[in-house]
Order: C-alpha cells, then structure tokens, then sequence
C-alpha cells in the first residue's frame, strides 16, 4: 500500500492545454432560407438581411465560378450576424489548443460567415470573398478527405498569395484601394515586397493579382494559381505566365507601381488651409481614429478614441490640464479585431457637451460629458437598435439625429435623450449613413450619403438594393408622415459620397473619392416650393396624387366609400450645383461638422501621423470653382474602359440600323407593303433594366427552422506516443520508467472531430492502435459551447500490458498483468472574456490490473484483479492571449494557475 500512496503523490500529465474563449451575451434561434445553392441562416431581426444575402450570393455565384474556373461542388452555408458585435460572440472558427500539430488536417466545410456592418456594399464584397474562399479551398485541397488531407501536406503557397487571391475575387479594385496602395508604397517602409507581404498579407496580395491582371491580362490570374497549383512552384508558374523569375516579378511590382503612384503626385496639394488642432502617431498595433475638434473657433480642445492592442480609450484633450481618459473598455488581445462602430463621439454645438456612445457586453449605451463641470451628466442604455453607425446632435442637446440599424436596415432616425424615444425619418432597404442636419434659406431637413439608385426609389421591403455609389441626399424631417420628400444633392458615378455637412448659409460639403483620392467637395443648394401633394389613406394604403380610376378601385378592395383621411405635404423643387474644393495627394480619412461657426473639421494622415485639422470655409473657392481634381490613373482606365463599352454600343448600334434599313429596302422591292420597323439595337443597360431583369431567386426559396447538422471539422492521423486526452499518468516514483501513454514504442492514432453548423456543439472521438494490437486507447467526448457557460463529457479507456504496479517482493511482480483505465469526466468552464477563463473537472477513474493467467504457475488462475479508484477536482484560472501566425510560432503571453486533487476512494486487491 505504501508504493500506491508514492504513485498518488508523484503523479504528473503530459501536456497543459489553454485555449480562447468566445463570450455569449444573448440567445440566437437560427432559421434559414435554402436556395439552388446556399443555405443562408439568420436570426432574429436578419430577414431582411438574409433575403439581400442569399439573393446576392446566387446572383454572383456563376460569375465567381467563371473567373476561378470552378464549380460548387454541394450547397453552401451562410451564417449572417446582424452585428459585429453578435458576430464576435459566434463560436465558428474558435478552434481547438492543439498540442501536437502534426498529421492534423483540418477540412474544408463550406461554410461562410458575415457580418453587417450598416454597409451593404461592404456585405456584398464580404458575400463574394466568402465564395471565392469556399471554391479555392476545394480546389487546392480537393472536396473528399483522402485527397485534401494529400493536397495540404503537399501544397505549399504562401497565404498572401491564396487569401489575397480571394480578396481579389471579393472586389477587383477600388478608389479607396487604391489610395490604400499608394501610401503604402510611398510611405518608405517597405523595400521588398516580402516586407509588405509580411506586414499586410492579405493586402499586398490582392495588389499583387492586381498588377499581374493589369500588366499581363486579367485571364492570367487564374491561370498563375493554377499553374502553381499544378507545378508546385510559384517560380514555374511566374516563369510561363510573365517570362520572368518569381522574385524579378515581386521587384516589378514594387518598381512600376511606386512610380506609378510618384508620378500622379504632380499638381497635387497635401496641405489644407487651415489649423493643426492635434498630431498623433500610429503604429503597428496603434490607432486613433474618431477625431472631434471642439467646435469653438477658439477653443483647441478635442477628443479621439484610441485603440491599442484591444483596448479602446475615449481620450478628452485639453491642452491645458492632463489628458481625460472618459472611457476604457475592450481587453488586451492579440487576435482582436477593430469594432467598426464603437465608440461614437460627438460635440452638441455650443462645445460644452461630448457624446460618448459604445458597446458594453453586448449592450449599446451612451453617457454625455460635461466638459464644463467635468462629470457624466447623463447614462443610458439603448434598446432600440441592433448598431448606430453615426451620432450627430440637431438644434439642441437633447435632440440626436442618428444612423441606426433596425431589423437588418440601415436607417435615418431622431433620438430624443431624455424622453428616450426614436423618430423613424427613413425606412427602406438602402443604407442611409452619415446624417446630418442641415438649414438652407426656405429649406430644413437631413442631409445624409445613402447608396439609392434615385430619391424616388423603391420602398418595398422586397426591394433588393442596388449596386450604385453612394449619394448625397436631402429628406425633409418636419413632415410626420411616410411619404417624406427625398431630394438627391450628387449623381456621381465613379467613387463613394460621403460625410455630408453643412458648409455655410448655401453650401454643404461632403468628401468623395471620384477622382480616385478622397476630397472635399461643396455643393451650392437652391430651393423653390412648387406646390402641395395630397395624400390620401385607404386601409393600409396610401395613395399620393392617385388618378380616381386607382383610388376608386381602392375603395372598393377595402369596402369603403370614402378615404379613411386625407392629407397635404408641401413639395419644392430642389437643385445643386456640386465641385471640388480640394486637390490631395493621399485621401481625407475623416470629416466632421464644428458647429455653427461656419467650421468642419478633418483628418489627414502622412506617414505614421495624423493631423486633425479645424478648417473655416474658404469662400475664395466658393466663388472661383476653379479646383481641377483631375482623375487618377485608376479613374482613367475605368473611364477608358467605358468609352470603349460605349463606342462598341453604338457601333454594334449601327451595325443593327443598317441592317434594319437594307432588310426594309428588301421588303420594299419584294412586297408592295413595308414590314413594321421593328428596332433591334443593343441599348446601353442601367440600374433600372438590370433590376427589372434580376431574376428573384428568392421566389423558389423554402424556409425552415434550424435544426442541428452535423459536420467533420478535423481529423488527426500519423503515428505518434501523444495522449489521446490530459490525464494524470502513472510515475512510480523514479523506480521505474515514465510511460506518456502506453508501453509501446510506437502507437497509430486516429482521432475526429464533427461539430454542428454553428459550431456550438461538438463531438470528438479517437483511437489509439498499439503495434502489438493489445495497448489500445479510446476516446469519445461531447463539448456544448451555446451559452455563456460551457460545459462537456468525456470517457476515456486504456490498456496496457505489463503495468509495473506492484512491488519487487510481491510475486504478481513476476506475472504478466494488463491494465485496463477508464475515466468518466465533466468539465465546466466560464469565460470572463475573449481570453480569460475560469475552469473546473470533476472527474471518477478505475484502474483495473488483472493478472494473466500462465499454465506454469496454477496459482495465477486464483489471483484476484487489483482495482484503484480515484475522484479527482481541478480548478484552473487560465490566461490565453497568444496569436500562432504560422506552425510552432507563438506571439503573446498565456499561463494558468490551477489546483488539483486526485484523491484513492476505494483499493481492493
């Protein structure tokens, strides 16, 4: 009995697992809507966005197919969060702490995840990369197991180049891209490309497939991945697509883009007139962002959000005293990703108040600072949306004018803090961002950037939202009905509107990247009233100006005979005149209003600074509009490529008249009647014609609730002496040797674990194959990670011959025995954020050691089985704030502490 006490004291594990956690803050019930190809799941509040998800996604998918030369080989399924905020509680993607990565294969699933962010361009983007990953993963690793578990031993590409590939895919090019590029490039950080790769994969290979398409034929992107693919070898594949070595080719890129981007700098200006308010450095993994001037001219007080390495800071800066850190709240986190909407900040226009709205565990909430008394005058808690986009206070400081999202839309809404009650301005399918109250002589209202096709678009929430750049747009806020007029500011048509302000009495000012750089527009706005529109409401209808044929068919399908009201809205008749007032070298990045006095104010970055400016207006501009913000090299090849579109319209154009007149001379000569002229040219397509055209795949779509589907995430195979789980293993106090799993010298091992679609439950079974087929071990284990407290069950068997468990003297010693554990475990674990967690195991195990029986010692058939019983209780707090950007590489700190008893109950022998 003593040596069973040594074995109990002296007993260790082999391996100390951590892991990340994901915290759940609300309940999610999914349901889907199954199309052709895709399953889209939503929740609640997510119709509308499921319905734009799915009907995107098969309009895309055959385009997608084309250009990668690959077909979908099954559905597809899409998870669609409402939020960034729901999207970070998701257990997808969470993983498992491996110990040992060898033989680990980790399938592909086809499963893509979004999040909207209030942009559904962006959702659009985010829809076409997660096809383009599903596709690329099959193909370079095959759709069955055997030939993706041969395909990623074999394949080497470096991920710049395949997760930039499906960046490519996800959106060719852009204005801002391109901005992003050239400061980059011009920044003088980079001398090789493997720099800029290393710094920004994703990024640098996106403009790499960019340039290949640019330079050698946009057909010869795919055919570079799949000559790679094919050869093994990016040297071959560079060598037959562009008759040059892969390394010379990284080397053009860097040359011949660089000088690209040094000689578009010509007759640029970088400089605003204005006054440097702050400067602030940026680094690798430090930002701010969000500036707010105060908008007293002559006061030089602001506020910002900074974010270092997961945590965000609401900073107050008077020059005068210390910095005022007004909110501190995120967690030091080396995998975080920038929240794309909190915090929010805003100056009600006297200077003496700071908005502060952000997300506290899962909860939008808002505070207002004093910045005269120095406390948080007001706290609230926000119910009512799903995300604010932007805040910005009206006439008052109890008056908000908010972009919000509501049930899957992003809107316009008017927010009043005390009384905390919303006024809906806006209600449709299309994104409304950036608003802002505006007060023009004989004119009032909202002006905001939205992405409609019109001001007079569809309201129907069965309207899918158009491909169009984002607008400036004026709505009447004064109106309490629906039927609230829209006015449309711009109508640029390369390039996104956005941040659109007051500038003074007859202008407003917004920042576009139309000419490929983002700068500051103005538009000079003039208003006349043109008359009053009559509404009238039948049921759940409402008529604006019906003919009587129209309203007294209404009357009748609602069994009235008369209108059940009648009302009157004033219309004008609104115009602009919209130019440049700015011509930078590099994009403004942000833009915001200072007040009453005639001020806005903005953001520029040069190199590793960012200077916040506070601009008055410039009426020298204003009366000259003599800016030439000439095109960039980008703008210019898309304006090429559409004068060659064009010029093909209209020769293909003349091409069919010309036709059409021969064949009506012809009919002439034949007949003594002409045929009808029948006009068959090819029109040049708009908006309009495609969305009428748009086939609705939504109309054949069936709608179920989510059930569980279960699917293999992992399979680990090989050959090794890893234990199958972490337990407690036998160590005889230094007499004999230390066995890891069993005694054999090598052990085949097969283990896989199947997850549903959600990832929030999972199973994981395994096996261990001795070579003498004897010492085998067993797993089977069950994980639920739905809720915030995670739980799990685990059984675990192993065999062992020759245990050495008893004593020299004993004469058992001398006989062959077999060892047989079993292990019955339950682990509970609450997660206190992303990467902090509190831990506990109870767990019951059995050793049994049975004697075999040997026909030369009889007494060996009457030896009764040794059987060991154990409780055991661990408790861990468990540190894990670690990044593994590549095999066997760990950034970051992580550590446990944690207590254990395993503890005999019961020993017979």
């Amino acid at each position: 009995m003593l040596l069973f006490s040594c074995f109990i004291a002296n007993a260790q594990v082999s391996n100390v697992e951590y892991g990340r956690n994901r915290v759940q803050y609300k309940k999610i019930n999914w349901t889907y809507y199954q199309t052709r190809n895709f399953n889209t799941y939503y929740y609640e509040g997510g119709n509308q966005l499921a319905k734009f998800t799915a009907q995107v996604a098969e309009e895309e998918l055959n385009n997608i197919e084309e250009f990668i030369e690959y077909g979908l080989q099954r559905r597809a399924n899409i998870a669609i969060y409402n939020s960034f905020t729901d999207y970070r509680q998701s257990n997808i993607g969470l993983g498992i702490d491996w110990q040992n990565t060898g033989g680990v294969t980790k399938l592909v699933n086809n499963k893509i995840i979004l999040f909207y962010d209030g942009n559904l361009n962006h959702l659009r983007i985010s829809i076409r990369q997660g096809i383009a990953k599903v596709l690329v993963e099959n193909l370079l690793f095959g759709d069955d197991l055997g030939e993706f578990a041969g395909n990623q031993a074999l394949l080497d590409l470096p991920k710049w180049l395949t997760d930039g590939y499906i960046s490519y895919v996800g959106e060719e090019w852009s204005p801002a891209l391109d901005d992003k590029l050239k400061s980059a490039l011009l920044s003088g950080k980079y001398k090789t490309f493997y720099q800029f790769a290393f710094r920004d994969p994703i990024f640098s290979g996106h403009a790499f497939w960019k340039f290949i398409a640019d330079q050698y034929k946009k057909e010869s992107v795919t055919y570079f991945l799949y000559l790679s693919r094919i050869y093994k070898s990016l040297n071959t594949a560079s060598l037959k697509v562009t008759k040059k070595r892969f390394k010379d080719l990284l080397k053009e890129f860097m040359e011949k883009e660089s000088d690209k981007y040094l000689s578009d700098l010509k007759g640029r200006r970088n400089q605003p007139r204005g006054n440097v308010v702050a400067i602030e450095t940026v680094k690798a993994r430090q930002d701010f962002y969000r500036f707010q001037a105060n908008p007293i001219a002559r006061n030089n007080t602001y506020a910002m959000v900074e974010y270092k390495k997961g945590i965000y800071k609401v900073i107050f800066e008077d020059l005068s005293e210390k910095r005022k850190i007004l909110l501190k709240a995120g967690i030091l986190n080396y995998q975080d990703e920038l929240n794309p909407h909190y915090p929010l900040l805003a100056w009600d226009s006297k200077g003496s108040r700071l908005l502060v709205i952000y997300n506290e565990e899962g909860k939008i909430k808002l505070f207002v600072y004093d910045a005269v008394s120095r406390y948080k005058a007001v706290k609230q808690v926000i119910e009512d949306f799903q995300i604010i986009q932007d805040a910005k206070f009206m006439l008052d400081n109890n008056t908000l004018v908010l972009s919000a999202v509501k049930n899957g839309q992003s809107d316009i809404f008017v927010y009043k803090i005390a009384e905390q009650t919303v006024e809906q301005i806006t209600n449709d399918v299309y994104d409304d961002l950036d608003a802002s109250f505006v007060a023009f002589p004989n004119k009032t209202g909202i002006i905001f950037s939205s992405n409609r096709p019109t001001a007079k678009a569809v309201r129907a929430d069965t309207a899918i939202a158009s491909r169009n750049s984002f607008n400036v747009f004026l709505v009447d806020n004064w109106t309490k009905s629906e039927f609230r007029q829209i006015t449309q500011l711009t109508n640029q048509k390369y390039g996104q509107a956005r941040f659109p302000l007051q500038y003074n009495v007859n202008h407003f000012t917004f920042v576009s990247d139309a000419n490929g750089i983002g700068n500051r527009y103005a538009g000079f706005f003039s208003t006349k009233k043109e008359g009053l529109d009559t509404i009238y409401k039948v049921g759940d209808e409402y008529l604006r100006n019906p003919p009587s044929k129209e309203l007294d068919s209404t009357l009748r399908a609602f069994k009235k005979s008369a209108p059940d009201s009648i009302g009157y809205i004033s219309i004008s008749n609104d115009s602009t005149y919209v130019f440049p007032l700015t011509n930078y070298e590099s994009s403004l990045q942000e833009s915001r209003g200072a007040g009453d006095n005639n001020l806005v104010s903005e953001v520029r970055q040069e190199g590793d600074m960012k200077f916040l400016y506070k601009l008055k207006v410039n009426d020298a501009v204003l009366l000259r509009r003599n800016i030439n913000a000439r095109p960039t090299v980008y703008i210019k090849k898309l304006m090429d490529d559409e004068r060659k579109l064009q010029n093909i319209i209209l020769q293909q154009k003349t091409i069919q008249e010309k036709k059409s007149e021969d064949n009506r001379k012809v009919s002439l000569f034949q007949t003594e009647f002409a045929e009808e002229n029948q006009s068959s040219a090819v029109k040049p397509i708009d908006d309009e014609a495609i969305a009428s055209a748009r086939v609705d795949y939504l109309k054949n779509a069936k709608q179920f609730d989510y059930k569980l589907k279960f699917g293999s995430d992992y399979l680990v195979s090989g050959f090794n002496n890893s234990v199958l789980v972490n337990r407690f293993q036998p160590f005889a106090g230094g007499a004999g040797p230390i066995y890891l799993s069993n005694a054999n010298n090598l052990n085949g091992i097969l283990r896989m674990g199947i997850s549903d679609l959600m990832e929030d439950k999972k199973f994981i079974g395994g096996f261990r194959l001795a070579t003498n087929l004897k010492d085998n071990d067993y797993l089977a284990s069950y994980q639920n990670l739905k809720r915030r407290y995670d739980w799990g069950l685990t059984y675990y068997r192993s065999n062992q011959q020759y245990f050495p468990i008893y004593p020299a003297t004993d004469i058992k010693s001398q006989l062959d025995n077999k060892l047989a554990s079993n292990l019955y475990q339950l682990n509970v674990s609450y997660p206190l954020n992303e990467v902090k967690s509190i831990r506990a195991m109870l767990g019951y195990r059995t050793d049994r050691v049975t004697i075999l029986s040997d026909g030369n010692y009889y007494p060996s058939l009457t030896m009764s089985d040794t059987v060991l019983k154990y409780a055991l209780v661990k408790l861990e707090y468990v540190h894990d704030n670690t990044l593994n950007p590549t095999l066997n590489i760990w950034n970051g700190l992580r550590y446990k502490i944690y207590g254990d008893v395993n503890t005999r109950m019961v020993s017979a022998d």
